[in-house]
């Protein structure tokens, strides 16, 4: 019965842990190149420039930055002129 418990607990915990991933993975719209180094989690140009000036390096859009959907909207009614 100990056994059982233990595997169950061991599964459960996997699971609800194994999608944490700590915003390591987090990729962001600019991306700092350097020689031997590159970081593309900086969300936005000035950030990024102001890591470049103390480490050195470029910054450059993100070109795997697929950034956020936006449901598109819908309209009500048809197309009339309003007055």
């Amino acid at each position: 019965m100990t056994r059982i418990l233990t595997i169950a607990g061991a599964l459960i915990a996997a699971t609800l842990l194994g999608g944490w991933t700590f915003g390591f993975d987090r990729q962001g719209p600019f991306c700092l190149y350097d020689r031997n180094y590159t970081n593309c989690g900086y969300p936005s140009y000035a950030a990024c420039m102001a890591t470049a000036s103390g480490a050195g390096g470029y910054c450059a859009q993100n070109p795997r930055f697929a950034g956020e959907r936006v449901p598109p909207r819908h309209r009500r009614g048809g197309n009339y002129a309003p007055y």
